[in-house]
């Protein structure tokens, strides 16, 4: 993409990928008018870069607004959502960052727990605030965000990911709690019903058998597995059925295969699940990958 501020050119109510290379990192625009996120989580840090209207988000039992000129930040794992408040529409660019890029910025930063200088290997980050207000961290991360669109500039592009990354945790980063990690190691139970559902996601599961696997009633499951993982358990499962398409999608795989091969009833179903949660139907993000940069 020669011009970045092209991104938004053409979307009405969605997002489009623009960036995605093979170390995880991605890119998008997203232009919410009656577009919601349902809440999700992502396996990296979600940074949205706010240039028009107001975003309010859930991010975990809190909720957030971020206006122009903020960051808004979700930890890898942290359950979260999505919608425009303010204003007729919400422009935001957005940037995932894997873990495996924030560790290396950790300890680029010399970031250790408390944000002092760590000592041996630097410690998992994460960032508490869910709203940075901060104009040179803004700057730089839209700097970044527009290299990622220029294939013609691959090392300004790495250079400039790797500086904002370290940027972002020196000035803001604090350890990090993995909180389904947490709930599952707090209940054995979860933990087996999780592991069925993630092994056997495309099945159509019944409750009964995922409630005796676990050894809980129906009941007793339904109502723990969401109030320690955040989600209900066929929210749960829809969530691990969109990001296997995801990667079924990337590999080239057509929509058609993909919806049956990850258990979606017919293609209608598969499409609104998939926007419910990527805020773009699967062919059009098909396309979009195609099409996105190598970062």
């Amino acid at each position: 993409m020669s011009d970045p501020a092209q991104g938004y050119a053409g979307l009405t109510d969605g997002v489009r990928l623009v960036a995605a290379g093979t170390t995880g990192v991605e890119a998008t625009f997203a232009r919410l008018r009656r577009h919601r996120f349902r809440p999700h989580t992502h396996d990296t840090l979600m940074l949205g870069l706010i240039e028009a209207g107001v975003k309010e988000f859930r991010r975990e039992r809190a909720t957030h607004a971020a206006a122009p000129g903020r960051i808004s930040v979700v930890d890898p794992g942290d359950l979260h959502t999505g919608s425009r408040v303010v204003g007729d529409e919400l422009r935001y660019r957005a940037l995932y960052l894997p873990m495996a890029l924030l560790t290396e910025a950790a300890a680029a930063a010399g970031f250790g727990p408390g944000g002092g200088v760590a000592g041996g290997d630097a410690p998992e980050v994460g960032f508490r605030c869910a709203v940075i207000e901060d104009a040179g961290l803004h700057a730089r991360l839209i700097a970044t965000h527009q290299a990622l669109c220029r294939p013609e500039t691959r090392l300004a592009r790495d250079v400039l990911l790797r500086e904002a990354a370290v940027m972002l945790v020196a000035r803001h980063g604090s350890g990090r709690t993995a909180r389904v990690e947490a709930a599952a190691a707090a209940s054995p139970q979860i933990a087996r019903a999780r592991a069925l559902i993630e092994a056997r996601f495309a099945e159509d599961l019944p409750v009964a058998e995922i409630a005796a696997a676990a050894g809980l009633s129906p009941w007793h499951l339904m109502r723990e597995f969401r109030r320690l993982v955040g989600l209900p358990i066929h929210a749960y499962q829809i969530q691990l059925r969109v990001a296997a398409a995801k990667r079924l999608l990337a590999a080239g795989c057509p929509t058609v295969q993909v919806a049956l091969d990850t258990g979606f009833a017919d293609q209608a179903h598969f499409s609104r699940r998939f926007k419910d949660l990527v805020g773009v139907s699967p062919a059009a993000w098909a396309r979009d990958r195609r099409g996105a940069t190598g970062a």
